[in-house]
């Protein structure tokens, strides 16, 4: 998950899914005469913040990006820096007293693929319900529930494999294999504070055009890849292909459709 470079060339269904989700909700959102300031929470490699959240942003004064790795946060720096966006590591499943690294908060928080990947879903809450502003919006968008996960606990099962991934537990999301994920989540930010606006876990597709990109995108993403040693790393890229197929359905012409449940939830925090 450290992999930018691999990361920025390999998203396609994340930059698909986010710019789905922001045309459709960016313009129910309120927006002040005078600007906004942004937070973008798990930004990874930036150009999902950078070349498709700014450029539909109606009014804004400041974007920071934030994510828990370091090596995400200097390739953002690097690569995607603009004149009102900025990027800085925090790990908004563990920050404490968030208000502390940025005292104005935020007018808005985004956060796209991130939060699947964090168990303790009300610390989590609580960070982005402290960094609003009062009247502040929420636009969060995660997996609730995919095969990836279903892979990696198969993948863990086989002698192989098992001692690189004794943790695979913490990598699988805590809405995995609910019956209602979204009425769960929506319980758990109103807990917090939050009013929901609204809050579903549709199922989406995307299709994969070949097993290179397929094998990439996984590869960008897979928590266990470096602990491997290199030279066993295609063999166990080339076996998770292989259990992920068996969880999928191909189309007719061979290529590889994935079907999944992606969390999206439009919170505010009350006035």
């Amino acid at each position: 998950m450290d992999q930018a470079q691999l990361y920025v060339s390999s998203n396609a269904l994340q930059k698909r899914d986010a710019l789905i989700v922001l045309k459709e909700y960016l313009p129910e959102m309120a927006w002040a005469e005078e600007g906004e300031s942004i937070i973008d929470v798990g930004c990874g490699s930036g150009d999902v913040t950078r070349n498709l959240l700014m450029p539909l942003l109606p009014r804004v004064e400041e974007v920071v990006g934030v994510d828990i790795s370091n090596d995400m946060v200097n390739f953002a720096s690097k690569h995607f820096q603009h004149n009102s966006l900025s990027f800085r590591a925090m790990d908004i499943g563990k920050a404490i007293q968030p208000r502390m690294v940025f005292p104005d908060g935020f007018t808005k928080v985004f956060s796209f693929y991130c939060l699947h990947w964090i168990h303790d879903q009300e610390t989590c809450l609580n960070n982005m319900y402290q960094l609003l502003q009062p009247g502040g919006e929420a636009l969060l968008v995660f997996l609730a529930k995919n095969p990836l996960f279903t892979m990696y606990e198969k993948m863990s099962e086989k002698t192989e494999w098992s001692e690189y991934m004794k943790d695979v537990s913490n990598f699988v999301p805590v809405y995995q294999y609910k019956s209602d994920p979204a009425q769960i989540m929506a319980d758990l930010a109103q807990d917090v504070g939050f009013e929901i606006l609204s809050c579903e876990a549709p199922m989406f597709e995307f299709v994969f055009e070949n097993i290179n990109y397929l094998r990439n995108a996984i590869k960008a993403v897979n928590p266990f890849l470096k602990r491997i040693p290199q030279d066993r790393q295609d063999a166990f890229l080339m076996e998770c292909l292989e259990e992920l197929a068996k969880l999928k359905t191909k189309c007719e012409d061979g290529k590889s459709v994935a079907r999944y449940n992606l969390m999206i939830a439009h919170l505010v925090k009350p006035n």
